[in-house]
């Protein structure tokens, strides 16, 4: 009788946590969702996001090869575990990795691996005051300069740094009004930075001191494209996933 007192206990415990707490992501449920065409997987993602129950999360999405892969959305009542499962299963040689409290990466096993890919440069020092994550993650060399000088390599006739040398910067954001993050960091790769950096803009307050805007918190997404004249270029761009009421779920 007494364990049968206990279970029931720690179930009302459980299910009385107050209104508006997030979860760690591998508990966040997605409601169900079904398209009867395949989609991207950026809006695969955004999709997933835009369905999720008790929090959210910011996607690292890091896209190899010219072309996005495309994937069918037919979720049931699941969990984000479980709906990441199913979305890179349709492509091979794809994860998914659960980063911290609010990131989550997709990216393809083989380039995780590669030495020479940018997102795995180490970078000795990396650090921002009051810098929108839009910015940086649409303008990464321009915060870390080391990675600007590891994709002009060949490219040196370009002298602002901001050509296709160094990637075609893109972003359909505007963040000029959006309040900053302040971070500081030592001895990480661009892959980890870019996550910190989505970490602490989400978990930014709802409303800064400044009563400047706070828009939705955003992840980042990584693409690759061959040019006829400088070959193999790196596209950077800033991406929201997070479900309209995100804002119960971050400080005030």
């Amino acid at each position: 009788m007494r364990q049968v007192i206990l279970v029931f206990a720690l179930f009302v415990v459980t299910g009385a946590l107050p209104f508006g707490t997030a979860q760690t992501p591998s508990q966040l449920q997605v409601t169900p969702t079904y398209y009867d065409h395949k989609v991207p997987l950026t809006e695969a993602l955004r999709v997933i996001g835009l369905d999720l129950k008790g929090g959210f999360v910011s996607f690292g999405v890091d896209i190899s090869g010219e072309t996005e892969p495309e994937v069918d959305i037919n979720m049931s009542d699941t969990t984000l575990v479980d709906a990441l499962q199913r979305i890179t299963s349709q492509i091979p040689g794809y994860t998914s990795e659960f980063v911290s409290e609010h990131v989550v990466e997709i990216y393809p096993a083989k380039d995780r691996a590669d030495p020479d890919d940018p997102l795995n440069l180490s970078i000795r020092e990396f650090s921002v005051k009051d810098v929108p994550a839009t910015t940086i993650f649409t303008l990464p060399s321009q915060y870390i300069p080391e990675l600007g000088t590891y994709l002009s390599k060949g490219h040196d006739d370009r002298k602002d740094g901001s050509g296709p040398g160094c990637g075609y910067f893109v972003s359909e954001m505007k963040s000029d009004d959006a309040p900053g993050i302040t971070l500081s960091l030592a001895g990480r790769t661009v892959r980890q930075i870019l996550d910190a950096v989505a970490e602490a803009d989400a978990v930014l307050p709802a409303l800064t001191s400044s009563q400047r805007l706070r828009p939705y918190p955003v992840g980042w997404v990584h693409r690759r494209r061959n040019d006829a004249k400088l070959g193999l270029v790196h596209t950077w761009s800033a991406m929201s996933f997070a479900p309209h009421d995100w804002k119960q779920y971050v400080a005030k």
